[in-house]
């Protein structure tokens, strides 16, 4: 099932992978959606799986419609047909466990899922309707991220505050215990209005599937193949939800760039990535099958070269050893420049901007401009 697309071998080897436990790490411009896209499309036709029971979870909204155009491309008949693939976010995929069977755990259907901005502002409400913790409150909007930061490093292990409560042992711990009675008061208002936030539904799930194993059942039976997308961004919390509901040897495919951890600042942990083979094991309990995609469909050999040289500077990882080019890659440039102003930085990439459009055509949509900090 290649269509117009020429797999290299390590794509052929995953989209011919059988219904077990698969870890993919897949290097930087591999094509991986397109190898899990392939993947799903043939383990549907080989294995006669119902579209409609096979899974796709991804990081964000963005990535999981750009897998399920994939996957219509892949499969236009079915598509057509309004057979497809179900595709979420993995706080999608919470949602809806919550959402179908929330009530069995006190929360309603009805129950409002609150933004990150709204979150803020009730952690900063809770802490004045806690009275005198002996918080220093004379930069309220500092601490409140603070008490925010401490709330997503508990969810992310679930945990919740009431649990973490006990007799300060000194003035650190004070302020941290203070800041915990803070979510208490939090959780708390949070019941009040009925609403949730996208930590609750991921700790909410795991409580569903956790105390109720018979809608854990219904959950898993519901589907034969589940893929991961960028694994290696998931958080403890999230493994865990996944593990209750897909273990015993469940063919789940995980999929990501451990060099492309992106998002451990905001609780994402690697180890998830490196011990899949081990947290999804086969249905005898030995380790899930590994496969590797290294070959580089975007860049050229120079980048490369010198992609390849940076990540052997700053350590090793469970990725690829290094990155491959394509056949028909050419031999690329890099140019490195050094600027005494930013203004003068950016005058020289407006200007090499330029050029590059003018002088060699190269559409605007085809260039980038990347920065260390979004200011």
């Amino acid at each position: 099932m290649t269509g117009s697309i020429r797999l290299s071998d390590e794509q052929q080897s995953v989209v011919d992978f059988g219904l077990l436990p698969l870890r993919v790490s897949a290097g930087a411009g591999s094509g991986k959606t397109t190898t899990m896209a392939y993947r799903l499309a043939s383990l549907i036709d080989r294995f006669d799986v119902p579209p409609e029971t096979a899974l796709g979870i991804t990081f964000t909204n963005k990535a999981a419609e750009e897998l399920s155009q994939r996957l219509r491309e892949r499969l236009p008949e079915l598509a057509a047909a309004g057979r497809e693939v179900e595709v979420a976010t993995y706080h999608g995929f919470a949602h809806g466990i919550l959402r179908e069977f929330g009530a069995a755990i006190g929360v309603e259907r009805s129950t409002t899922l609150i933004t990150p901005g709204y979150t803020r502002q009730l952690i900063h409400d809770a802490m004045h309707r806690t009275g005198d913790l002996g918080l220093d409150l004379t930069g309220p909007g500092r601490r409140a991220q603070e008490v925010a930061l401490l709330y997503a490093q508990l969810s992310d292990n679930l945990l919740r505050a009431e649990r973490c409560l006990a007799t300060p042992a000194d003035e650190t711990e004070e302020t941290r215990q203070a800041m915990l009675q803070v979510l208490v008061a939090y959780q708390d208002r949070k019941r009040e209005l009925g609403v949730v936030d996208y930590a609750d539904l991921i700790i909410g799930a795991f409580d569903v599937v956790t105390q109720r194993p018979d809608i854990s059942r219904r959950i898993r039976e519901r589907y034969r193949v589940v893929l991961l997308d960028e694994y290696q961004d998931t958080n403890p919390a999230q493994r865990e939800l996944l593990r209750t509901v897909f273990d015993g040897g469940f063919p789940v495919t995980a999929v990501g760039d451990p060099d492309q951890t992106i998002y451990e600042w905001r609780g994402a942990s690697l180890q998830n990535f490196e011990g899949f083979r081990t947290h999804f094991p086969n249905p005898d309990g030995s380790a899930a099958a590994d496969r590797t995609l290294s070959m580089n469909r975007r860049s050229d050999i120079l980048i490369l070269d010198v992609a390849n040289a940076v990540r052997r500077k700053i350590g090793t990882s469970t990725g690829p050893d290094r990155l491959v080019p394509r056949e028909e890659a050419e031999d690329g440039t890099l140019t490195a420049a050094w600027f005494n102003t930013a203004p003068e930085e950016a005058e020289w990439m407006a200007q090499e901007v330029r050029r590059l459009h003018d002088d060699n055509g190269i559409p605007w949509r085809d260039m980038a401009v990347l920065f260390r900090a979004g200011r």
